[in-house]
């Protein structure tokens, strides 16, 4: 993947988190959490990407990723 495309992604990556953390806690996402730590979650994402499956679009393997990370809060 190259820089750019990787830049977009993690963009797309922290917006659908705001969306979710709103959706799910009526709050942004900095209320819970840090910038650095929601670029950490977006690289924990990546690892975790690996293993998903291909039947399953990217932004249905995000949503998922996000609501689990969100409700172990």
């Amino acid at each position: 993947m190259n820089k750019a495309s990787l830049l977009h992604e993690r963009a797309g990556f922290i917006e659908q988190l705001h969306h979710e953390f709103l959706y799910l806690k009526g709050y942004g996402t900095y209320t819970y959490i840090t910038p650095k730590d929601a670029s950490n979650l977006f690289d924990s994402y990546l690892i975790h990407e690996n293993n998903i499956s291909s039947a399953i679009t990217q932004q249905q393997a995000q949503i998922c990723f996000i609501r689990g990370f969100i409700k172990s809060l």
